[in-house]
This record gives C-alpha cells, structure tokens and sequence, in this order.
C-alpha cells in the first residue's frame, strides 16, 4: 500500500503542476520582456518561470501567482523525491541493478532541484533560478533514460520502452535547441516566443511522462 501511496502522490503532483501553474497565469500581474505594459499573461512571451517572480515585467507585485508557482513546484519536487526513492517496481527479473539505483538517485536528484526552484524566484535569484531549472530536467532525463533500459531488461512492454526512448529523444532535441539558441542570442521577439512555447511544451511534456510512469507503475503493482 506504500507503494501505491507515492505513486498516487506523484501523479496527483504531476496533475496539480499543471492545474496550479493554469492558476497562476490566471492572475500574473501582467507584461513580457518585450512588452512591459501587456496585460495579464502571454502564454508565448512569458517563461513558465517568470509565474515564480515576486514582481512582474509590468513592475506590480506578483505574489498571488508566485505563490500558486512555488506551490506547484515545490509539491511535484517533493512527490518525485519520495517516489524515485522507491525502486521496486524496476526489478521485475533483478537485471542491471546499478542502472536501476542510478535512475533513483537521478530522480532524486531531480526532485529535489524542482523543490530548489520554487524557492528562488526569476527576478530576486536569476543565476540560481537557471541552474536548478536545468539540472532538474537534466537530472529528470537521467532518470528517464535508466528507467528506459531497465524496463527493456526486466520485461517491460513495448510501448513502456517507446514511451519512454520518445521522451528521452524529445528532451535531448529540446536541450540542443536551447544550447543553439543560446549561442546564437536570442536578439528577436520571435526567437524569444520560439523559446517560451518549446519550454512550456517541454514542461508539459514531461508532467505527461511522470503520470505516465506513475500509472504504470500502480498498474504493475496490481497485476
């Protein structure tokens, strides 16, 4: 029954991200980098991140929407610590082991970067804020690539295995547009919105592969 407590949990997280962070866009105090005096929240010029700052671009205070944000985040980093902590379900026929304990402490890891983001907003804590945010998903693709190859050698069915390699390739994809972006700059409004829909796309993404996880894992428990 312990089992299925975390894995519920984290499902219920991966779900409240995405209710609460709808939440939070609902009442962001409003402007984007290239439009201060925008009103309320656009889905293409506002980073995800940018839900968590303590003030908005249009220079009101934003805590209702930091709040929702830091909720969101925190309780999704916590649910992944508890969850990944768990490895039992991965040892269906005890092969790759060490791969098994690595995806734990990766998605330990993570979980505890996506707590670290809620608590250092975009506009007081910038440097902080981007390193966390990238070794969350970082750490989050390490998890998901050695629950990939335990799942091929204990057993796992094919779509589990496709699931979960089409996650890995979408995130690396996702790593190598930003990595160019980046070394490129990001000097136009449109190279900018290109950027704002890929995270957000990738965030969601990956909240739809850790409830996919979760839900495997519980059906895994009662067969």
């Amino acid at each position: 029954m312990n089992i299925r407590r975390r894995a519920g949990f984290q499902l219920y997280a991966a779900v409240q991200f995405v209710v609460l962070t709808t939440l939070a866009m609902r009442v962001y105090a409003g402007g984007t980098l290239w439009n201060p005096w925008s009103p309320g929240y656009d889905f293409s010029g506002n980073f995800l991140s940018e839900l968590g700052a303590t003030r908005a671009w249009s220079g009101h205070e934003n805590h209702s929407s930091a709040a929702l944000f830091a909720i969101a985040l925190g309780t999704l980093g916590l649910a992944f610590v508890w969850f990944a902590a768990w490895r039992g379900f991965a040892f269906g026929r005890k092969r790759d082991a060490a791969v098994g304990v690595a995806g734990q402490v990766f998605g330990t890891a993570s979980g505890v970067a996506f707590a670290a983001v809620a608590v250092t907003p975009i506009n007081l804590a910038l440097q902080a804020h981007n390193v966390f945010v990238v070794a969350a998903f970082g750490l989050l693709l390490g998890y998901a690539a050695c629950t990939t190859i335990v799942w091929a050698k204990n057993g796992g069915s094919l779509v589990q295995i496709a699931v979960s390699t089409l996650y890995v390739v979408v995130v690396l994809v996702y790593f190598v547009v930003v990595a160019i972006a980046l070394r490129h700059g990001v000097v136009s409004e449109r190279g900018h919105r290109e950027l704002v829909v890929s995270q957000k796309a990738m965030a969601y993404v990956s909240m739809l592969y850790i409830g996919y996880v979760t839900i495997e894992v519980r059906r895994m428990i009662r067969a």
